[in-house]
This record gives structure tokens, sequence and C-alpha cells, in this order.
């Protein structure tokens, strides 16, 4: 069995975090420093990107991620959040994340408890 990038049996869960570097990085920044619904507008944009990045890898290791990913997305509504949902949705992403940064290159692992402090604090604000 290949484990090639080119095989196209898609990325090792290891490479999909290392090579999101750029797209965790502005993710974080965004949850760092504006304000929750300053997000909104490129909310759907960005969550799309996490999950087609996140379904590259090959196998279901993160599934649940990828369906709570979609839960937010759903929750968003195109501009006419769920609070409740949202905060909810928020709450869960940043224990997702959490497990992920266990298993996580040491680049990543720091960035991804970063991202779900983030998420945590941002669940905190609803």
């Amino acid at each position: 069995m290949s484990t090639s990038p080119n095989s196209g049996t898609g990325h090792t869960p290891g490479s999909v975090l290392a090579g999101s570097q750029t797209h965790l990085e502005a993710t974080l920044h965004a949850l760092q420093t504006d304000q929750l619904p300053h997000l909104l507008p490129a909310a759907g944009d960005n969550l799309y990107r996490w999950m087609n990045l996140l379904q590259t890898v090959e196998g279901d290791r993160f599934a649940p991620l990828i369906e709570e990913l979609q839960n937010l997305y759903n929750a968003i509504d195109h501009g006419n959040p769920n609070g409740a949902q949202v905060k909810q949705c928020l709450h869960n992403l940043a224990n997702l994340t959490t497990q992920a940064a266990a298993s996580a290159d040491a680049q990543s692992q720091l960035k991804l408890q970063q991202l779900s402090e983030a998420l945590q604090n941002a669940a905190a604000t609803l």
C-alpha cells in the first residue's frame, strides 16, 4: 500500500495539519483579535476550507470534527446565527481540537492548543 501524496489516497493526519499552518494561524489570529460578530462574513468560506482540508485525510479520523464544522456552518445560517447552537458548536470544536492536538506534529500542536482556547473563549462570549 502506497502512502505517497500522489497515490490518490489522501494525506496522513500529520501532514494535513503541518500543511495547514497558514490557515491555522489565520483562524487563530481572527478568533483572538476580532469580536465574534465581525467574523461572520468570512465564516462560511473558512469553515468550508477547514472541512475540505480535513476531508483529504484518509480514513475517518476527523469525521467528528468535520461534522461539527458543518453543524457550526448550519447554526450560523448565513448571517442570522442561532446563538445557543453556535455556542455549543464552538465548545464542541474546542474539545475536538484539543483531542486533535494530542496527536498532532510538534509544529501544529501548540497552535491547535491555542485554537482550542480561542474557541472556548469565543463560546464564552455568547
